[in-house]
């Protein structure tokens, strides 16, 4: 129903909001449901089965935005939701809940330093690098998260549990699950370069989004598997390898031919599951129990901020290049050059992640997971 666009954009936070406190409870449950030699393949066939709504969502509502009304993809979403509804009130399982204090004061620091940091590399092309709203941007975002850090280390209910990044394995699956969450954002930019440049209707962007989505279907249930199988470095490994390859394929070729381009769609809807599925399986198994939830969270909080991150860093990069080639080439080639050093910049930054994962995952330690949030800091 909104009337203007700032009606919109606060709506799609609520929208947001929903969504975080739904996400780490239903991973979280997926340990009370699964035994530790099949949660692999448990969350393999979840993601799968939520993936059908992953591929349809971007055909349909192509579909409904060019023969009905944009409103209509907000509209459709009203009886799935009282769907979802009834089915959490009948069959959600209740296992025993744990009292604990919230760290609003945590919580705030996070909000508002991480949002802070977006908007700095959002607008700062608009606002200029040396000017005073944006490093007062720029400033309040690092103040907040030193405060962050600085609350979490004295609280005995942090908001982060930070002490957990001490297990190397623990930071290995953050990092991994935080550059691929930040990839996907790069498909915002795929549906409109395949509208703009590449000459798609609305409704053959969103057949192609489907396409880089059909995998899901097969991948997820595979990756976990072998995750299940042969541990989680091998479905890792070819995930990232998948994904390197979709990023320097459209790097080299970014008006390559309906073939090649739903290539390397597809090895993208290969790799994602690949590195995402073994993640949150190897997560879920190597925290204790009582730290399942916050452990969840954490991974969920942390690959959220990577997407909004990298959503950010990507427009703060394709406009810099855009707005420096737009004199010399023209409109047309100048979005044609943004996208290939984007993926390029992708491809490396994939590079650099997984190698830092590799090494971080075959390190050995000896810490301790605490039971107490607020331990662990020695």
């Amino acid at each position: 129903m909104s009337q203007t666009a700032n009606w919109l954009i606060w709506m799609r936070g609520l929208q947001g909001l929903s969504a975080a406190l739904m996400m780490p409870p239903q991973n979280a449950i997926m340990r009370h449901v699964f035994s530790p030699s099949s949660l692999g393949r448990g969350i393999g066939f979840i993601v799968s089965i939520s993936s059908i709504f992953l591929m349809i969502a971007p055909v349909i509502g192509g579909y409904l935005t060019v023969t009905l009304s944009w409103r209509w993809i907000f509209w459709i979403n009203a009886p799935i939701g009282a769907i979802g509804l009834w089915v959490v009130l009948k069959y959600w399982p209740s296992p025993k809940p744990v009292k604990c204090s919230i760290d609003f004061l945590g919580f705030l620091s996070f909000a508002l330093g991480v949002g802070l940091l977006t908007l700095f590399f959002m607008q700062v092309t608009d606002w200029g690098w040396a000017s005073p709203l944006s490093l007062s941007c720029l400033g309040s975002a690092l103040l907040f998260l030193f405060l962050l850090f600085w609350r979490e280390k004295n609280t005995s209910r942090p908001f982060l549990d930070l002490p957990l990044f001490k297990r190397p394995l623990f930071a290995a699956i953050n990092i991994s699950v935080s550059t691929a969450q930040a990839f996907l954002m790069v498909g915002v930019f795929w549906t409109l370069y395949f509208q703009k440049i590449l000459n798609y209707t609305p409704f053959e962007a969103g057949l192609l989004s489907f396409a880089s989505g059909f995998p899901l279907l097969f991948a997820s249930p595979l990756a976990g598997i072998l995750s299940d199988r042969f541990g989680p470095k091998i479905p890792v490994a070819l995930g990232n390898l998948l994904v390197l390859y979709t990023c320097f394929f459209l790097a080299y070729f970014p008006t390559t031919s309906l073939a090649g381009l739903l290539t390397a769609l597809l090895a993208f809807g290969m790799g994602v599951p690949f590195i995402l599925t073994p993640s949150f399986a190897t997560a879920l198994t190597y925290v204790p129990a009582s730290k399942t939830g916050v452990a969840m969270g954490t991974i969920i909080t942390l690959r959220m901020v990577a997407g909004s991150m990298g959503l950010a860093c990507m427009y703060l990069l394709t406009n810099s290049v855009y707005m420096k080639k737009l004199a010399s080439l023209g409109e047309r080639d100048a979005n044609i050059a943004s996208f290939s050093i984007l993926h390029l910049a992708l491809g490396f930054m994939i590079i650099v992640s997984f190698t830092i994962t590799f090494i971080i995952h075959s390190r050995k330690s000896s810490h301790q997971i605490p039971e107490s949030p607020g331990q662990g800091w020695d």
